[in-house]
């Protein structure tokens, strides 16, 4: 995608956030197609449905309709909460900095997740957000991690209080180290790997089925 169409759908997505009725969004996505969005008003009404229509005037790439797909069920996980709880969460998230990077920073997570369901986590770690659940902080810390651990690895965090990160294995270990799921402590009382707890919990008990 162009600068151009990158500044066009973080801004639609915004929109679609903010203005959209994302309740009726029940749509299977199993059963989305090209022609199924192009007829199916509830989808094509979404600001950012629009916006990828009309980037994809030149012809659709299957990575483009993955990215759709992936949208579509952030959007629907994501749908449980109110739209004027949805626009607090944008004003929350934003930076008086830089005003427009939500919409930017959500697109290239969504476009860099590698399956649906890291999708639905996504839509999953904003609604937690929206109902005050986790951080701002939390939030984006959160949103790496689903972008960055295979989905294997997440799951695998449903037992983290069972499992000493010392005994996980060099792999593993080193990609939650990574990305902040656990770090080096070496002091008088303790010596090895630890959890990062907070982070864990917010997988074990809201996100990990």
């Amino acid at each position: 995608m162009t600068d151009n169409n990158d500044k066009e759908l973080s801004k639609s997505l915004i929109q679609t956030i903010t203005e959209s009725d994302l309740t009726k969004i029940g749509i299977d996505i199993a059963e989305i197609s090209i022609d199924s969005i192009l007829e199916n008003g509830v989808l094509k009404d979404l600001p950012i449905v629009g916006s990828l229509i009309g980037i994809w005037k030149t012809g659709v790439a299957v990575n483009d309709f993955r990215f759709l797909n992936k949208m579509i069920l952030f959007l629907k996980e994501s749908s449980s909460l109110s739209e004027t709880n949805r626009k607090k969460i944008i004003e929350d998230l934003e930076d008086s900095k830089y005003q427009s990077e939500v919409g930017e920073k959500l697109i290239a997570i969504i476009d860099k997740l590698e399956t649906g369901s890291k999708a639905k986590l996504l839509g999953k770690t904003l609604t937690l957000f929206g109902n005050k659940i986790i951080s701002k902080d939390e939030f984006w810390r959160v949103s790496f991690i689903i972008e960055r651990l295979p989905m294997s690895d997440i799951i695998a965090l449903k037992n983290w209080k069972n499992i000493e990160l010392n005994s996980v294995y060099d792999i593993r270990r080193h990609l939650y180290l990574s990305v902040g799921l656990g770090w080096f402590v070496m002091n008088i009382s303790s010596t090895g790997f630890c959890w990062q707890e907070r982070l864990c919990e917010i997988f074990d008990e809201y996100l990990i089925e």
